[in-house]
């Protein structure tokens, strides 16, 4: 019950405001690779409880962050799921989500959760997609609409076996259970060479070792994709070449160019900026 109090609690104390700055705070450490599973570890949970503090001057305990972190990937995994279903549509820059009236009813009446985005669609879901796109995805080696697919036959094979066949451990390979019994004349005489919990802890053994040799393959392979799209988008679509144009397009005050520079974090608003005339940036600088 005392959890469950504490959970209503923290809803409650979170204004859009921190929220949005707990979510640059968690952007930049995943950006100096501090996530690197599904979560971050104590040390750097305890660093953003007090960067958090630094800028809202509240204190959020680790359990609070780590309960409103789980709520983020939830609602983030959500709209995914959302606009891509059949039937939505959604527009990045005035964040709406589009869809008749009969699919809406249809799919909130299956998840209830998505209700609130018929009005407005995710706040930060760019930046929530680049922390969470590895641990919303559905299966351990989904890959971001960004990464490129395998690019190899054996990491096509590795991939399928791990996502469709999972991983064959014959238990019986090396052994045979009627041959460990005989009969002789009424008597049974037992001729086991060695105990099967024996054999069995063996096999899981086995079959522990080759995951681990696997999950670290594939990781590896994630990672050098991660750093080549990472470093391709850089080069197509840089923060500096947008602020360039932006110092061409005239006079721009302190506070649209910080709320400029937060969409900047994202490569998809970049890419979106320079496919613009200079007349919709100025538009689009306007309404931020």
């Amino acid at each position: 019950m005392a959890s469950n109090e504490m959970e209503v609690d923290d809803k409650a104390e979170w204004s859009a405001k921190n929220e949005g700055k707990f979510i640059r705070i968690l952007h930049e450490h995943v950006k100096k690779g501090d996530m690197q599973t599904s979560t971050f570890k104590k040390k750097i949970w305890t660093e953003i409880s007090d960067e958090l503090f630094a800028e809202t001057t509240k204190r959020y305990v680790v359990p609070q962050l780590k309960s409103k972190f789980n709520r983020l990937r939830k609602k983030h995994r959500e709209f995914s799921d959302l606009i891509e279903h059949t039937g939505f549509g959604w527009d990045p820059i005035a964040n709406t989500v589009t869809a008749s009236e009969e699919v809406w009813a249809t799919y909130i009446k299956r998840v209830p959760g998505v209700k609130p985005y018929r009005k407005k669609g995710l706040e930060h879901y760019e930046i929530l997609g680049e922390i969470f796109n590895t641990t919303t995805a559905t299966g351990q080696l989904h890959y971001a609409s960004s990464q490129l697919p395998p690019n190899s036959d054996e990491e096509r094979e590795l991939e399928n076996k791990f996502l469709n066949n999972g991983v064959h451990i014959n238990l019986d390979e090396d052994f045979n259970i009627n041959n460990a019994q005989t009969e002789t004349k009424g008597k049974r005489k037992a001729m086991t060479e060695a105990p099967s919990s024996e054999r069995r802890t063996k096999k899981w053994d086995k079959m522990e070792a080759y995951l681990e040799i696997c999950g670290e393959v594939m990781k590896e392979k994630l990672q050098q994709r991660k750093e080549k799209n990472a470093e391709e988008n850089k080069e197509k679509y840089s923060i500096e070449e947008c602020v360039q144009i932006v110092e061409t397009l005239g006079d721009i005050d302190h506070a649209t160019f910080i709320k400029m520079m937060d969409k900047f974090i994202i490569v998809e608003w970049r890419r979106l900026f320079l496919s613009m005339s200079d007349e919709r940036r100025r538009a689009w600088l306007a309404n931020l």
